[in-house]
């Protein structure tokens, strides 16, 4: 496949509508010539959206679906949507010749994305837009990382400006909490973090369940115990609490750091995943875009689905020298990581220290059996009902609806 450099004049959007040879065998083609091991779900991912793009993604009722103008990759963090993202982009550019857009909210999310770009020899040629950008350049495919912000008003003030023909979004938790809804043609949806764990590309876990989630509480922990959390990246919802944390960690000869928006974030994050700092403390800013295998151990303030998921999601990318990570939640958080994906173990802080949850090893099997001695159980119908039946069955008109 040749690539078309992408100008104004060159874009040709017939060209995926009514390609030179079956989108699949493109999109097989150009990931084999990339320094990528696609893995299954993403390949499937990478040609639905081509096949939504270009319309020929079939519906329900078995036909065709109009060519879509938006779609949505959601799929969790450390499963590759940045990857996806770019493959995807860089097919529709060799075959149209669309000049592409890479939209993020921080600078750090764009300078990994062109990093991924040369790293992986795609040749996507991309110009990255801050979310803020005032004057943006044009592009015919607007690709949004982290797309859970596009309802903001400063992407809607993108969109007016750059007018894209195509719009690919890449999310983990495409969920809001103003419940404002994010609008785009198509959502593609394939592996979720249960069944990543279970494949081995994220991590396995264990649950931690404490009784309160505070500054000392937290504190405890990590001086009591320090190599057993490891690194650790704690969340709480306010600055004077990630503060006074910082405060008693010091105190103690615990290295941490407070990042913040204002504070030299490149140089806590080297130190942090140098292990030369064993604790970084945030409100939200590390949410997004902090990828480090190292981290062993996450504390999720109390938080609804969408922000307990990006917190956790930090922590399960796999790393070889730590093989189950650890997550930290309070028994009052309104969405425990366990309704997500189940952990491998759980564990419940109580006067005498932790203790073990387990199931019974040997549910599945009790329950089979429970099912099997049901459905062989022989039942009779109560003396009275029976009488009831067969006097019915005798005198047809005399029941229910009878004539």
């Amino acid at each position: 496949m040749t690539l078309v450099t992408a100008t104004a004049c060159d874009l040709d959007p017939t060209a995926l509508e009514h390609p030179p040879r079956p989108l699949e065998q493109l999109a097989t083609e150009f990931l084999g010539g990339c320094d990528l091991q696609a893995r299954p779900y993403q390949q499937r991912i990478i040609r639905s959206a081509l096949q939504m793009f270009a319309g020929r993604f079939e519906r329900r009722d078995g036909g065709l679906a109009e060519p879509a103008a938006s779609v949505l990759i959601e799929s969790p963090t450390g499963s590759g949507k940045t990857v996806m993202g770019l493959a995807t982009a860089a097919l529709l550019q060799r075959l149209t010749g669309c000049r592409v857009g890479w939209v993020a909210m921080r600078r750090n999310l764009l300078a990994q994305a062109a990093a991924e770009n040369a790293r992986r020899r795609f040749g996507l040629q991309m110009q990255t837009i801050s979310m803020f950008d005032k004057h943006p350049p044009e592009a015919d495919l607007l690709v949004i990382d982290e797309a859970q912000h596009d309802a903001a008003t400063s992407m809607a003030n993108l969109h007016c400006q750059i007018r894209p023909r195509w719009t690919l979004g890449l999310s983990a938790t495409p969920y809001r909490s103003d419940r404002i809804k994010l609008c785009f043609d198509h959502v593609i949806r394939d592996a979720g973090i249960a069944s990543l764990i279970a494949d081995g590309y994220l991590s396995r876990y264990h649950h931690y369940t404490i009784p309160s989630y505070t500054p000392q509480a937290i504190a405890d922990l990590l001086i009591g115990d320090p190599d057993k959390w490891g690194q650790s990246l704690v969340f709480f919802h306010r600055r004077e609490q990630c503060d006074l944390l910082k405060l008693l960690l010091t105190q103690a000869g615990v290295p941490c750091e407070v990042v913040t928006a204002s504070s030299n974030r490149e140089r806590q994050l080297q130190q942090f995943e140098s292990g030369r700092l064993p604790v970084l403390i945030n409100m939200a800013i590390l949410t997004e875009g902090f990828d480090c295998p190292r981290l062993q151990t996450v504390f999720c303030r109390p938080s609804g689905k969408g922000c307990t998921i990006q917190m956790a999601g930090r922590v399960l990318r796999p790393c070889p020298d730590v093989p189950v990570k650890q997550i930290v939640q309070c028994r009052q958080t309104p969405h425990p990581m366990l309704k997500t994906a189940m952990a491998a173990e759980q564990y419940l802080w109580t006067e005498s220290g932790w203790r073990s949850i387990r199931a019974n090893a040997r549910l599945d099997e009790l329950t089979r059996i429970a099912r099997q001695r049901v459905a062989q159980t022989t039942v009779a119908l109560p003396k009275l009902v029976s009488m009831h039946r067969s006097r019915t069955n005798r005198f047809p008109g005399s029941g229910r609806g009878g004539l």
